[in-house]
């Protein structure tokens, strides 16, 4: 997967006022932090962000003033409706370190167990866990679920992950699975889903012993 570069530019004031003109001008305050430097406010086009996230593209370069940094989305806020990205963190990695990102997954095929008994193909992990090089994060992770059955499910244990990519949750964590049609479900077909149907891995985590320090940062631009 190529590593896609997004411009940003540099920013000095941090107040409200200063963030709201951003904001209604299209661009998004962003936080640039880690790896022993000094945190960098940055602003970015809404509309770029909004296309990497779409696309689950967490780890671009950052180009600024002539210079590219590899850095990871870690965490993006939005507006009370939930409709316009309010800021984001940006956490600066190294290309020659792995890093854990989540990402997504695709059926491949028609299941036999919808085919043939009328049953129902339920993705219960929309997208996994996994620890790459950045160079190597996968699009996708691709499931052929031809030969699931009535019953049958493929857990993380069974996929085959892209050489150099490992899957960071546990082997026994169900990805996708075949149900009896949903009048025939009994509390017994319920049960034996249990909680794996119901899971869902984080997307976006930060490090923890960078939280406290963007913490001030987010706290100073919000102070006037």
């Amino acid at each position: 997967m190529d590593i896609p570069t997004v411009k940003a530019l540099a920013r000095t004031d941090a107040g409200r006022r200063s963030c709201r003109r951003l904001r209604r001008s299209g661009q998004v305050p962003a936080i640039l932090y880690g790896r022993g430097k000094p945190n960098v406010m940055l602003s970015i086009e809404e509309k770029v962000l909004e296309d990497l996230l779409n696309a689950h593209a967490l780890v671009f370069n950052i180009k600024t003033e002539g210079e590219n940094t590899p850095v990871q989305l870690r965490e993006v806020q939005y507006d009370s409706l939930g409709d316009n990205i309010y800021h984001a963190d940006l956490g600066r990695i190294s290309l020659t370190e792995k890093v854990e990102v989540s990402v997504s997954v695709e059926t491949k095929g028609e299941a036999a167990g919808v085919r043939d008994e009328g049953g129902v193909l339920e993705l219960v992990r929309h997208e996994i866990a996994v620890e790459c090089l950045p160079g190597n994060i996968p699009e996708n992770i691709t499931v052929d679920v031809s030969e699931l059955g009535v019953g049958d499910d493929l857990r993380i244990g069974d996929l085959q992950l892209p050489e150099g990519v490992d899957a960071v949750e546990g082997v026994d964590s169900v990805v996708v699975t075949c149900v009896p049609p949903m009048e025939m479900v009994t509390e017994e077909d319920e049960e034996l889903l249990g909680e794996d149907v119901m899971a869902e891995p984080e997307l976006i985590g930060r490090e923890e012993e960078e939280e406290e320090g963007v913490e001030e940062t987010e706290a100073e631009e919000t102070e006037e």
